[in-house]
């Protein structure tokens, strides 16, 4: 699924391609949506001139004058592109000079009216020690379900929280009330600077190509990865994976590294 890295990624160029355009029409897939688009709601914003794209943890927002907001969620596998000719599109957006494809393969993504309650973003002052320590505390479920909880958090994914768990020393299947103060800080600290590089380096597409931006590019992060989808850590310590599921996967961690 793409993350907050990815979903910044996508917003900084859709900004850049359809600001200032007027919505003239869409065309639903066949078939389309796991949730189908509410054709009404689409049909409320023809003729309306789009001001900007904003995004609120994983969800696009695009932004029409009279206050009306168009939300976009990428679910699983989804893919916002300019190309028409995809074998998964599911709704294609039209615009004065221009087209939005949004293609899903796996059709979990959606077209909704409104974003869910969700936690601060990771990368706002609202997101610190004492905050999440004010949450963990209470928490026994496992410390990376809990930071993939986007009530609690908004934005942080699989990747990015299997990477700063790694580099803060802690195994993701440890309860959460046994974080200390000063892991927590470690999380932190780790979680936004990790988000900012991938920005940086426009997200992480992995083995499959499940993500590119609207231009048709891979993120370059993966690069950087230093335990997801890994073998071996860099200590050289074979990489073992959760027996359970959290957050409804299994985990990477390293058991020499992470306590």
């Amino acid at each position: 699924m793409p993350e907050l890295p990815e979903v910044e990624t996508v917003r900084r160029v859709l900004e850049e391609e359809i600001s200032g355009q007027t919505f003239l029409s869409y065309r639903l897939g066949t078939p389309t949506f796991y949730r189908r688009p509410d054709e009404a709601l689409l049909e409320n914003f023809k003729g309306l001139k789009i001001l900007g794209v904003s995004r609120r943890g994983k969800y696009l927002i695009l932004k029409f004058h009279n206050n009306r907001e168009l939300i976009l969620h990428l679910g699983m596998s989804g893919r916002i592109h300019f190309n028409e000719n995809s074998p998964h599109a599911r709704i294609s957006l039209y615009f004065s000079k221009t087209f939005v494809c949004f293609q899903d393969a796996r059709r979990f993504g959606r077209v909704m009216e409104r974003v869910p309650l969700l936690g601060p973003e990771p990368l706002s002052q609202d997101f610190n020690a004492d905050y999440l320590f004010s949450v963990f505390k209470n928490k026994k479920a496992a410390i990376k379900s809990v930071l993939m909880d986007q009530s609690i958090v908004a934005g942080l994914g699989n990747i990015y929280a299997t990477e700063a768990l790694y580099l803060a020393g802690i195994r993701p299947g440890r309860k959460a009330c046994r974080a200390h103060l000063d892991e927590i800080q470690k999380v932190v600290s780790l979680a936004q600077e990790l988000l900012r590089q991938s920005i940086l380096s426009g997200g992480t597409t992995l083995p499959d190509e499940s993500y590119l931006d609207p231009l048709g590019r891979p993120g370059r992060f993966q690069k950087q990865l230093k335990i997801y989808g890994k073998t071996i850590c860099p200590k050289g310590h074979a990489i073992s994976r959760t027996k359970r599921q959290i957050a409804g996967r299994r985990a990477y961690y390293c058991r020499f590294c992470q306590r």
